[in-house]
């Protein structure tokens, strides 16, 4: 298994649409998930503390899941080892 990256946002939400065009200029992939959409996804952010968006999950190979809330660079790069 490799490392997942989900990202909860919302269209009207800019450092969303910030976060999400970063992750692909930098070749990340990650899987969107707007919680105005699915109500299966605003339960499952609200489960891993989310109060805002974006909240980004990172699951990594080894089981560990990251939580980074709002948009952060510096911390995404960190828990992605890049």
């Amino acid at each position: 298994m490799s490392t997942k990256v989900i990202v909860y946002t919302q269209t009207t939400c800019g450092p969303c649409q910030e976060e999400k065009m970063w992750l692909t200029q930098q070749n990340i992939p990650f899987e969107d998930r707007d919680i105005r959409k699915n109500e299966t996804y605003f339960q499952e952010a609200i489960n891993i503390g989310a109060s805002m968006t974006p909240v980004t999950l990172i699951e990594k190979e080894d089981g560990e899941q990251i939580v980074i809330h709002g948009f952060d660079k510096e911390q995404i790069k960190k828990a992605l080892d890049l």
